[in-house]
């Protein structure tokens, strides 16, 4: 069965899922202020209908930027503004956060092909100035189960994913036969809430576990 998360990323992790289902890339992104919930967004990349959001269809609409999207001018102004994501960020997202107010990121999950791009921040003046407080969570199942989403994507399409596969040999194999039997799309069919996929999936989540783990070292 699946260990609890913090409510910020449990969040985060249901919207991932809502974009898998919908066919996007499974990630998912919370802006909280004072432990409330100001903003929200999630992967439309392979979407037409932005929906709630305001990105769908185009290289913009990453699930943080639909979230900062919905962050009013200045409103938070002074304030911690926290933004939870499912994915590590970008370099796109990650110049729209440092541009924006939020103040600290939350990372769920390391991302193979950006492992690290928060160093950037050392690269000029003004990107180090009000740099966001970064943190990485420690890597465990729901870490395997968000790169899960994007992983089985990529396997299905048979996507060039130059590193990915290579950097999570042991999800790759699992997303590869989630895809031969259909019993991932057969879930999503079904419209549970994540937490049941998560507890459908959970024991077969922990051979990528060390994968996962030395990329969040690396």
């Amino acid at each position: 069965m699946a260990t609890p998360l913090p409510a910020p990323f449990h969040q985060a992790m249901a919207l991932a899922w809502d974009s898998f289902r919908h066919g996007s890339l499974g990630i998912g992104a919370v802006i909280t202020v004072d432990d409330r919930t100001v903003a929200t967004g999630r992967n439309r990349l392979l979407e037409q209908d932005p929906g709630e959001d305001m990105l769908a269809g185009t290289s913009l609409a990453h699930a943080e930027m639909n979230a900062i999207a919905k962050l009013p001018w200045r409103q938070f102004r002074g304030e911690e503004v926290h933004l939870w994501t499912t994915l590590e960020l970008c370099v796109q997202c990650l110049g729209a956060v440092r541009l924006s107010q939020v103040t600290h990121v939350h990372v769920l999950a390391p991302d193979p092909y950006f492992r690290g791009i928060d160093r950037i921040s050392g690269a000029h003046a003004a990107l180090a100035d009000n740099w966001p407080v970064i943190d990485h969570r420690p890597v465990d199942e729901w870490a395997a189960f968000s790169l899960l989403f994007q992983t089985h994507v990529a396997a299905f399409w048979g996507a060039a994913a130059p590193g990915w596969f290579e950097a999570l040999p042991a999800l790759g194999e699992l997303a590869e036969s989630l895809v031969a039997s259909g019993e991932l799309i057969d879930i999503a069919s079904s419209d549970p809430v994540v937490d049941e996929v998560a507890d459908r999936l959970w024991s077969r989540l922990g051979v990528a576990l060390d994968d996962i783990r030395a990329l969040a070292a690396s």
